[in-house]
């Protein structure tokens, strides 16, 4: 049995030994009957601010359990070392010409992204929560981690899922962007050719030394090589010399996000 699988299971037999009703369960701990069932049907995942608010109301231990069983436990062996390395960097810098950035993701919008890669049932959701557990680094307690991402405008026009979902995604990027340590830009459709259309990578800055990843369609490649991570920073840094400032690249994804209306 997955640990995802578990903790739903675990979940919903607290809830049923505590005598209570999914709605009298969501008034404890804050959350809606609906988001309750959700989770409990699997039709959704349970955060850590979901497993937090459970563990404070009725003394469990969800959460410590989520983190050492569940995290990662869906990543592809290749990219597991990745995200060690993620969860400790202070700065993470991604440059994207597909998707948004997994760190900026809805849940809705990795929903859809890990639907298309043909995620279903357990492994959906096992996958969902590795992928919005990442993004805790961004709210780390006292340092959070910075981020900085420069995206291909077709990154914005790509409909992935509903057109509602997509307007909610562009508006939570711009949410995202009022913290002082995440910034977006966006290099506009008009530039042409420009250096990052070789591929999407991400270089994350852990202990003073920066570590790359380089996706890929078989499997993803962690970069250590101090050569090769120096080759891949001069590649961000002509990269996002192409992209709109930060106000400007923010006005122009709220545009996108209307004509997603």
């Amino acid at each position: 049995m997955a640990g995802s699988e578990y903790l739903i299971k675990e979940l919903r037999r607290v809830r049923e030994a505590f005598g209570l009703t999914q709605e009298a369960w969501g008034q404890r701990i804050k959350f809606s009957a609906q988001h309750v069932s959700s989770i409990e049907r699997g039709t959704r995942a349970a955060h850590p601010r979901y497993l937090e608010s459970v563990d404070r109301a009725f003394g469990t231990a969800f959460l410590d359990f989520y983190r050492e069983f569940i995290v990662g436990e869906a990543a592809p062996v290749w990219l597991r070392p990745f995200i060690e390395y993620e969860a400790r960097a202070s700065l993470v810098r991604t440059f994207q010409t597909i998707v948004i950035p997994g760190l900026l993701q809805t849940e809705a919008y990795a929903r859809a992204v890990l639907l298309g890669h043909g995620h279903r049932g357990e492994s959906m959701e096992a996958a969902l929560l590795t992928r919005l557990h990442r993004q805790d680094i961004l709210q780390r307690e006292p340092d959070p981690c910075q981020f900085v991402a420069v995206l291909d405008e077709s990154v914005l026009r790509r409909r992935i899922g509903s057109p509602d979902l997509m307007r909610d995604q562009l508006k939570a990027i711009v949410t995202a962007c009022d913290s002082p340590t995440v910034a977006v830009q966006v290099v506009p459709a008009d530039v042409g050719a420009y250096p990052g259309l070789d591929g999407p990578f991400t270089l994350a800055s852990v202990d003073g030394r920066p570590i790359g990843y380089l996706e890929g369609h078989l499997k993803g490649r962690v970069i250590e090589n101090p050569d090769a991570t120096s080759d891949l920073e001069g590649i961000w840094e002509s990269t996002r010399g192409y992209a709109l400032p930060v106000q400007q690249s923010l006005d122009l994804i709220v545009r996108a996000a209307e004509e997603w209306t």
